[in-house]
């Protein structure tokens, strides 16, 4: 009769299972699967179902906000669609770096008409404001948002502080005005870098992350390579406002798309965070409780014997001859299983020191840096050298940009697409091999053709770099406690605006200065390439090209692939103390007396298997 009863406590929560398969019941189903036990060990019993008001008292409810907000918002489902959110933040770094780049071409003509001398220097100044900017504002936007992680908001008010930079920029005549305007367009940068591609490492399926961060990086080729043939464009048939304009209107669509996204994890629109997550605990609780707890005793006396301690939601009132639900583990592990960690906090000194003893997040800070440092020296003489050797005008020079725009348009998806299938390591190193032949080959002037294939090529590649170095930063954020993927795109983005910055001054000043300008940058860019291929050949990947080698450090067999890192199953990443509740046997039978029948030690020693 008790192995009867024990078959029906079992099957009553296998039952459940088998017919609804969602593996986080709410509350109320919770309550459910209670009663269904309880019918199971009580069958002489009324009925007793629990009621959701009653559930809420026994799981504590830490205050009585209402539960359910009511109706989902008009398009949740597509709004909150992983492909609509890497939509959103590909167009975010697009407008961005579009904005950015495109009144470089433009700001010394107007700083001409405004009357100012120095023209160049006070061209550099502008663009270091920028870059200060975003140096200033990037690691606390980051600290901020990591702390309280609020995503739509932030990204919203960034657009329209950015829109209003702009207007700022384009009607303002003194020159400290077009500062303050620049500082504030940095700023807002940063909230695109950090708080959007955190967006995407939160709420996309870890096995898709390094594609949906490709098609993300996409916009960052894409704007650096149109901005400037637009920008040249409409100032030359439209005049100083026209660029501006244009930047303004894509802001606006930019908004509109940020003002759609509903965050995925924020399903409880009415409830406050704190509630939903202690309330989601104790639901994992009631869930670890039914599982390892479940016993079939005759009756259970309450005696300074008995092991057992209360479940997380307590079942109904049973006769002293029915059978119990009762905790096979002991009130240390309960209290071990309920307790909350805060967890780590960061100061933004700290993240950068922590960043800094990291190897493989240094080698992909370094790559990035490097893309930047490149795009920035290349810019501002690639028209000057089309002009001088083969005598073409802006728009011929927009053509090349275009050209070499299309493949980056699919190469980042593409490229992220095979670091999920294979490891970021076996993308990234050809990728950096396959960058260096052609620097040297931009030297040549027998061939226009062949110099802008030479470009185009050198640019599909570094997208291909820059692509698989976020992924490798979204990859180490997870293994530090204290550092989340929104304080690596923070870096990241410092790396790149001030590369860029630093880059542009580099270049204009050997090409203005050096004999055979642009081919001491070519060989600049080659030896700067060639450096930075050392760090990634030793650090990037779950298992490094030189460990590969050396047939050492193995991913061990337990973990599974993930984005080029192995990261640790679900089990495996568990806290230690979770971890070692997880060990602890899920049944114990306890005897009429009250005291433990058989431990898991004795279950063993009789041939009984424990369940694991």
């Amino acid at each position: 009769m008790q192995a009867s009863r024990a078959g029906m406590v079992e099957g009553a929560i296998d039952g459940y299972h088998h017919h609804h398969h969602d593996p986080n019941p709410s509350p109320a189903e919770t309550i459910a699967v209670t009663t269904e036990v309880h019918k199971a060990v009580s069958p002489n019993e009324s009925d007793k179902a629990v009621t959701p008001n009653e559930a809420d008292k026994q799981v504590a409810a830490p205050s009585p906000v209402e539960e359910t907000p009511g109706k989902l918002p008009w398009g949740y489902k597509w709004r909150s669609a992983s492909w609509y959110i890497t939509a959103v933040v590909t167009l975010g770094t697009f407008s961005d770096i579009l904005s950015f780049s495109i009144i470089v071409p433009v700001i010394p003509y107007h700083l001409q008409d405004l009357g100012h001398k120095n023209v160049s220097g006070l061209t550099s100044w502008l663009l270091f404001a920028y870059s200060a900017g975003i140096f200033i504002s990037t690691f606390p936007v980051a600290y901020f948002f990591h702390r309280y992680p609020i995503r739509r908001l932030p990204l919203v008010i960034a657009v329209l502080i950015m829109e209003a930079s702009f207007v700022l920029f384009m009607v303002a005549k003194p020159y400290w005005t077009m500062v303050v305007s620049r500082v504030l367009q940095g700023a807002c940068s940063s909230v695109v870098w950090t708080v959007g591609f955190a967006l995407i490492c939160e709420n996309i399926d870890p096995k898709n992350l390094g594609t949906n961060l490709g098609i993300a990086f996409s916009g960052v080729a894409i704007g650096v390579t149109v901005a400037p043939p637009i920008g040249g464009a409409l100032y030359q048939n439209l005049g100083w406002h026209a660029p501006f304009i244009f930047c303004i209107i894509l802001l606006g669509v930019d908004l509109i798309a940020r003002l759609l996204v509903v965050e995925p994890k924020k399903k409880k629109f009415g409830a406050l965070a704190e509630r939903d997550a202690r309330w989601e605990a104790q639901k994992k609780n009631v869930r670890e409780s039914l599982h390892r707890t479940v016993s079939h005793v005759p009756s259970v006396r309450a005696n300074a014997s008995s092991p057992a301690t209360s479940p997380a939601i307590p079942l109904p009132s049973t006769t002293t001859t029915s059978t119990a639900v009762t905790p096979a583990v002991g009130a240390e592990s309960d209290a071990a299983s309920t307790a909350h960690t805060k967890p780590k906090e960061l100061s933004p000194i700290q993240v950068l020191v922590a960043l800094a003893k990291m190897p493989r997040g240094l080698a992909a800070f370094t790559m990035v840096f490097t893309f930047g440092l490149i795009i920035g020296v290349l810019d501002p003489t690639l028209t000057l050298r089309v002009q001088s050797v083969w005598h073409k005008n802006s728009n011929f020079v927009g053509l090349i940009y275009l050209a070499a725009a299309a493949p980056a348009l699919l190469v980042g998806g593409l490229a992220g697409w095979m670091a999920d299938k294979w490891g970021s390591e076996w993308v990234l190193i050809p990728s950096l091999f396959m960058i260096i032949p052609w620097l040297p080959l931009m030297t040549l002037k027998n061939s226009l053709a062949g110099f802008m294939v030479y470009f185009a090529m050198m640019n599909l590649f570094g997208t291909v770099m820059n692509t698989i170095s976020g992924l490798e930063m979204a990859i180490v954020a997870k293994q530090k406690e204290g550092i989340s993927e929104i304080h690596e795109f923070a870096a990241m983005n410092i790396a790149f605006s001030v590369s860029s910055a630093v880059g542009a001054i580099i270049g204009g000043q050997i090409y203005d200065h050096v004999h055979n300008g642009w081919t001491v940058i070519c060989w600049f860019c080659f030896a700067i390439f060639i450096v930075t291929l050392i760090p990634p050949v030793f650090f990037s990947g779950s298992w490094t090209v030189v460990d590969r080698i050396r047939g050492v450090n193995k991913p061990p067999p337990g973990h599974r692939h993930n984005g080029g890192g192995h990261l640790p199953d679900e089990e495996s990443a568990l806290p230690a103390e979770a971890e070692a509740e997880a060990h602890v046997p899920a049944l114990a039978i306890v005897h009429e007396e009250g005291s433990a029948a058989s431990t898991p030690k004795a279950l063993t020693e009789k041939g009984v298997a424990t369940p694991k």
